[in-house]
């Protein structure tokens, strides 16, 4: 009987841990940038990279014949996972470039969070914009994967390099300011 109180102090604490991480670092009102890469856009972006490089043909084309169930289900559950996280930048009401829970630990060398968090601040309309780009390309990843459509998903993927790039050159290393 001892352990019950003890048990459901400990699943009470978890939970409660639980639902303010989530509150703080997944709410719509502020998309925390850092912490949104690392932990909801870089994830699922490199499964399915990764995934492209097992799968391609001889012209970097995902390769429906290389493609069985399982892969199809990887891709499409990435896919889904992307497009979460890409639709979370674009309804958050605000920007940051912080790790609100302070568990990623310091930022890369040569990353200046309070320049990107400035950049947010001054133009969170272009940085929803660059968003809405990508959560239209991860919208469409999925629907690709659902009809197992190779040659979209092949153009798809491609294109996210690129619209990545984009937004850092921008955010990340400021040639807005």
């Amino acid at each position: 009987m001892k352990k019950y109180p003890q048990i459901l102090v400990a699943a009470l604490g978890l939970s409660m841990f639980t639902a303010c991480a989530t509150t703080n670092a997944a709410d719509n009102d502020t998309w925390f940038a850092r912490e949104g890469m690392v932990n909801g856009i870089n994830p699922p972006i490199t499964a399915i990279w990764d995934l492209q490089v097992e799968v391609m043909d001889d012209n970097g084309n995902f390769d429906p014949a290389l493609m069985d169930e399982a892969k199809w289900a990887a891709l499409l559950a990435q896919a889904r996972l992307l497009d979460a996280a890409a639709q979370d930048m674009v309804t958050a009401r605000n920007y940051a470039a912080t790790d609100p829970l302070g568990t990623l630990g310091e930022a890369p060398e040569g990353t200046d969070l309070a320049a990107i968090d400035t950049r947010l601040q001054n133009h969170g309309a272009a940085f929803r914009l660059l968003a809405s780009t990508l959560a239209d390309s991860t919208g469409a990843l999925v629907s690709a994967a659902e009809a197992r459509d190779a040659a979209t998903v092949t153009q798809l993927v491609n294109d996210l390099q690129p619209q990545c790039h984009s937004c850092h050159e921008v955010f990340w290393y400021g040639t807005i300011e």
